[in-house]
């Protein structure tokens, strides 16, 4: 999936991008699925909310039993790990087509891109209280690591609302300057009410927040990050994935069906 000379402008002068139906009907199926078996799995566990956070990463829950520094770092290894529970179109879905636009509004040559982390974050019913204070994603990086530009890409899995949990977000104070801010959010900010497989690219130095869930239903988000470089700690190992990028390895999502 390509994006578009001005949709790369307006997220780099705003900090962040919608992209209504990016994700096909079977796509977004693939992670409803996927989101189900994790969260079960969670509540076995303990509570989504309370013990959770209501966040919940494939590869840091407990689900797979055993997650090698390969598989957290190897583009193959990532896959085959997944692949144990899940078609292999959902991990090439996250590499090549959220990764390949992540890449579009990153980079402007052949810098190398890394799957960073990624994570559904899950609002069950009546989760009032399971909101988030308005944030930038780049203060849970150190001041060295912050040199890596990072995009989230925040996923409804569901249509959200205010309702039910959505996110809200303010556009760069000041497009040539972004940066750490400090006060409350300006009158710019606005709340983003989204379909189903539709996505919001966000910068990492992006103020955001979302509310509780009001409504009957679960609401749940797929967020992959992505950075521009292999994000470190102190010493050599990486912060959390650090999953390189490569060319897509598919033209269609026809291409890569299982069977």
């Amino acid at each position: 999936m390509s994006l578009s000379l001005d949709q790369i402008q307006f997220y780099r002068t705003n900090g962040y991008l919608i992209v209504d139906a990016f994700l096909t009907n079977e796509e977004v199926q693939l992670y409803q699925n996927e989101a189900q078996q994790l969260t079960n799995y969670c509540y076995e566990q303990g509570d989504i909310v309370a013990d959770w956070g209501c966040v919940i990463e494939p590869l840091g829950c407990g689900y797979y039993d055993q997650v090698t520094q390969h598989a957290k770092s190897n583009r193959l290894g990532y896959i085959a790990l997944r692949a144990q529970s899940v078609p292999r179109a959902l991990p090439l879905c996250t590499l090549d087509k959220f990764g390949l636009c992540a890449q579009q509004l990153l980079s402007d040559n052949d810098q190398h891109m890394y799957l960073l982390n990624e994570q559904y974050i899950v609002k069950p019913p009546y989760s009032e209280s399971a909101q988030f204070a308005w944030h930038q994603d780049v203060l849970y990086f150190s001041e060295t690591q912050r040199q890596h530009s990072v995009v989230s890409v925040w996923t409804p899995l569901n249509d959200v609302s205010e309702t039910n949990g959505t996110v809200l977000v303010e556009p760069f104070p000041d497009p040539m300057n972004p940066g750490v801010y400090r006060g409350e959010p300006g009158k710019g900010k606005f709340t983003a009410v989204m379909e189903a497989g539709s996505a919001i690219f966000m910068d990492g130095r992006l103020r955001h927040c979302s509310s509780g869930n009001h409504s009957a239903s679960f609401r749940v988000v797929y967020m992959p990050q992505f950075s521009l470089g292999r994000i470190k700690r102190d010493g050599d190992s990486h912060a959390a994935l650090a999953i390189p990028l490569e060319e897509p390895t598919y033209a269609s999502p026809l291409d890569w069906r299982e069977g």
